[in-house]
């Protein structure tokens, strides 16, 4: 393994980790938001969880079966990561052809049946170039809100080791390899830990991988933290340095109080998924990286903010 320094500085580099701090045009352009990934919006004594993800043209354009399976995947782990119950999608496809329609389609469909979430609407327009959009809904009790998080947190990844990366790419995708009752069911786990309160934040590994999602969770919350790297759970034979930049279909990062750190792995766990404790907020508003043997910073909030999404209304109140 290289040392952790260097590990830094790839994770620094990386296209996904660098594209996440163009969310400061958001900023920019005058948009306050709280940093999830989703909108919990209060209903009626519960929330609803609103998000929305856009599929990169170039994959739409090479691959539109897989893209509409991806687009399916990201909105229902960021209706998951906030503690909910995926209610409905819809679909926002531009395609250049039938066919090339299909495929898509075909994706978005395959993927929506084996996670369990309704496709229940979406918009089509033909014969231009490739872009593909969707929007999901959900429901949650007790929402699993970013700035919730505190410094002293038990710090918790959670993955579905079973599957496989897609070629070429850093996707690692378990809808292939896990049983489809299983999968609809491996959700629930946030549901539980969020509406036990064994944990009460928590962010999906997404497109900047382990490190760079768990910054994005840290400056919603304001904090900092060590990331224990060897002890994150990952498949046989994958390289730790790999598996940083991954995007898995099922990968969490849970922030739990003190103390309740086993009470928040046991739901994973009893679903035959990887959960381990790899680390803990603090104070110090800087991310940094930690084996055995050495430490190194990835990232200071403090000095230079990652994407700008903070949650100032949230503190506030």
């Amino acid at each position: 393994m290289s040392s952790l320094r260097e590990l830094a500085a790839t994770i620094r580099s990386s296209a996904a980790f660098r594209s996440k701090r163009e969310l400061a045009l958001v900023r920019r352009l005058g948009t306050v938001l709280d940093g999830d990934d989703a909108a919990a919006l209060p209903h009626r004594g519960e929330y609803l969880i609103v998000c929305g993800e856009a599929v990169v043209p170039t994959f739409v354009s090479a691959d539109p079966h897989a893209a509409g399976a991806a687009a399916v995947v990201t909105n229902v782990s960021d209706v998951r990561a906030m503690g909910a119950r995926p209610l409905g999608l819809v679909d926002m496809l531009v395609s250049p052809d039938h066919a090339h329609a299909k495929a898509a389609l075909d994706g978005i469909s395959w993927a929506a049946d084996l996670l369990g979430v309704d496709v229940v609407g979406g918009h089509l327009t033909l014969g231009h170039p490739p872009a593909l959009s969707a929007s999901c809904t959900g429901v949650a009790k007790r929402p699993l809100l970013g700035h919730n998080a505190r410094p002293g947190d038990e710090l918790l990844a959670a993955f579905s080791l079973e599957g496989r990366y897609g070629p070429g790419t850093p996707y690692f995708s378990s809808l292939q390899d896990r049983a489809p009752e299983l999968l609809r069911d491996d959700g629930e786990a946030l549901v539980e830990v969020a509406e036990s309160g064994a944990a009460h934040a928590a962010r999906d590994v997404s497109m900047p991988g382990v490190a760079g999602s768990l910054l994005q969770l840290l400056e919603t919350a304001g904090c900092g933290a060590t990331l224990e790297v060897e002890r994150l759970p990952r498949p046989e034979r994958v390289p730790l340095e790999r598996w940083l930049l991954t995007f898995p279909s099922f990968g969490f990062l849970i922030a739990a109080p003190p103390g309740h750190g086993a009470e928040a792995a046991e739901p994973f766990l009893r679903r035959g998924l990887a959960c381990a404790r790899c680390g803990r907020l603090n104070d110090t508003h800087v991310l940094e990286l930690s084996t055995s043997r050495e430490t190194a910073s990835l990232w200071d909030l403090a000095r230079e903010p990652f994407t700008h999404l903070t949650a100032d209304r949230a503190r506030s109140t």
